[in-house]
C-alpha cells in the first residue's frame, strides 16, 4: 500500500469510530470513492452491512452505533424516543424480561434503507407525535465522546401515550411506567403540552398525572386545551367526565 493510501485509511479510522455504522454517502462526502471502499472491504479493512452501510472490522454492532450513523453521519433528524428513551434514562422499570425487542426512533423523514437491512438490530419508526426540537437532550454513549439525540423523560412519556390503544401499548402498562415518573420537570411538561395538538396525549397525561398526584402535578398549567368530543381509549372501561376519555374501571374509582 502506498503512503498516501495508508494515510487515507488511517484518516478513515480517525473519523469513523469502532462500532459506528457508516452509510456510503458519508464516505463519498469525505472523499472516499466507491472503488476505494470496495477495496477496503475486499482487504478486510471495512465490513459491509446490507446495501450501502459499513462498519470497521471486528466491531461489536449495537443499536447505538447504528443510531450514531443515522444521526451524526447521515445528518437525519431522528431521535430515540418513547419507551426506548424511558428505558435508557432508567424510567422503564416495568419492561418484560429481555427488555425491548426494538429501538423506537422518531423523525419526519423516511428512514434510509440501510438501517432497516441490519438483520441483527430492530428499529421502529414513528412520525407522530411531533414537538419540533422541544424536550430533546443529548445522551452519552459508549463510543468515544459521541452523544445521541434522545427525548427527555417528559417528551418520551408523551410520545409513549400516543401509542396507547387496542392495537398499541396497553393503558395499564403505561400507567405502571407513569408511576415511576416522580421527578419530571413541570416547566418542560408545560412547554410540551401547550404545543401539543393531540387530544389523546393531553387527556391521558393529565388523567394519569392527577391520578398519581405527584408533587409536580400542581405546577402543570391550567391553560391546556383538551379539545371537544369523547375519546374511547379502552373498551369496556369507565367514562371519565373531566378528561372525556374511557379508562379501565380500576382507574376510575
Amino acid at each position: 500500500m502506498s503512503l498516501e493510501k495508508e494515510l487515507k485509511l488511517k484518516q478513515l479510522y480517525r473519523l469513523l469510530p469502532e462500532g459506528v455504522v457508516s452509510p456510503s454517502s458519508w464516505f463519498t462526502a469525505n472523499g472516499y470513492s466507491s472503488q476505494l471502499i470496495y477495496k477496503y472491504v475486499k482487504n478486510g479493512w471495512l465490513t459491509k452491512l446490507g446495501n450501502g452501510a459499513y462498519i470497521r472490522p471486528a466491531s461489536i454492532l449495537e443499536w447505538e452505533g447504528a443510531v450514531l450513523g443515522l444521526q451524526k453521519l447521515t445528518g437525519l433528524p431522528f431521535h430515540v424516543g418513547g419507551l426506548s428513551a424511558l428505558n435508557i434514562l432508567g424510567y422503564a422499570h416495568y419492561l418484560p424480561i429481555g427488555g425491548e425487542k426494538s429501538i423506537t426512533l422518531y423523525g419526519k423523514k423516511t428512514p434510509p434503507s440501510w438501517i432497516k437491512q441490519i438483520e441483527s438490530l430492530s428499529f421502529t419508526f414513528y412520525k407522530k407525535p411531533l414537538f419540533g426540537d422541544l424536550g430533546l437532550k443529548k445522551q452519552d454513549t459508549s463510543i468515544r465522546d459521541w452523544q445521541i439525540n434522545i427525548s427527555s423523560p417528559e417528551r418520551a412519556i408523551l410520545e409513549l401515550l400516543y401509542q396507547v390503544g387496542d392495537k398499541g401499548i396497553s393503558f395499564k402498562f403505561v400507567a405502571e411506567i407513569f408511576e415511576g415518573l416522580t421527578t419530571l420537570s413541570p416547566r418542560v411538561l408545560n412547554e410540551l403540552l401547550l404545543n401539543c395538538t393531540s387530544r389523546k396525549i393531553k387527556r391521558l397525561f393529565l388523567f394519569l398525572a392527577n391520578y398519581h398526584n405527584f408533587p409536580w402535578t400542581k405546577h402543570i398549567s391550567k391553560d391546556i386545551e383538551l379539545g371537544a368530543g369523547k375519546l374511547q381509549i379502552v373498551k369496556d372501561g369507565n367514562y371519565n367526565k373531566t378528561y372525556m376519555i374511557t379508562v379501565p374501571k380500576e382507574f376510575n374509582a
